[in-house]
């Protein structure tokens, strides 16, 4: 890993020890007022199922935070666990969901076990990842999905990368956020062995700023 791996990663990491807290409690009723984020995870759930034909299908988050969206994932049937490259944000999961597994780690170098994953969900994590390395990552991915296993990315929709230096009440932040292209991000993945399911984009609602997007594919 090069300096400016460590660079970002180090920078990620500590911007989100710093609001983990904050960041959990403002987020915590967050997915209730969000019709398309759970139509997105119930379509996904659903695919997963299907493609599985188990009971509950393994699927992990990667860059889970607080675990908001894994406990959803769950509920919707899914045998769902959590990695977040934050140790504070792990904490956070483990005390709101203590029936759920939480580790911390890193989506650049995934601790997981070759083809034995149905889903993955990485519901806004790669944005803190310079572009060029998402072809790294979604290799990543696929190695740890079965084949016809699937992937649910979502994302801010843009070309730019912004500096984050005030979130969720904290100040004095210095992270990277990358808004991204729906089409090259298919593009990166059709090249990372995966196949284009779904993808669903929408305007900004509420204090949000740009459309956001909802991108399903499914591991060759």
């Amino acid at each position: 890993m090069s300096d400016s791996e460590h660079a970002y990663l180090r920078a990620t990491r500590s911007a989100y020890d710093t609001v983990a807290v904050s960041y959990a409690e403002q987020l915590a009723d967050h997915l209730a007022q969000q019709p398309f984020d759970r139509a997105a995870l119930a379509a996904y759930a659903e695919l997963v199922h299907a493609a599985a034909g188990a009971n509950a299908p393994r699927v992990t988050e990667i860059g889970c935070g607080p675990g908001r969206i894994t406990a959803h994932l769950a509920d919707l049937g899914l045998s769902a666990s959590g990695i977040d490259l934050s140790p504070a944000m792990v904490d956070e999961a483990r005390r709101r969901h203590p029936g759920l597994e939480f580790t911390v780690g890193s989506m650049t170098a995934l601790d997981l076990p070759d083809h034995q994953l149905d889903g993955i969900v990485a519901w806004y994590s790669v944005i803190h990842i310079p572009p060029a390395a998402h072809r790294t990552v979604y290799a990543g991915f696929h190695r740890a999905l079965k084949a016809g296993g699937h992937l649910l990315l979502a994302f801010q929709v843009g070309d730019e990368r912004r500096e984050i230096t005030d979130a969720y009440g904290h100040s004095g932040l210095c992270c990277d956020a990358y808004r991204l292209q729906p089409d090259r991000v298919e593009d990166d993945l059709a090249a990372s062995g995966f196949a284009h399911v779904a993808r669903l984009t929408r305007a900004p609602v509420g204090l949000e700023k740009q459309p956001q997007a909802y991108l399903i594919a499914r591991a060759l």
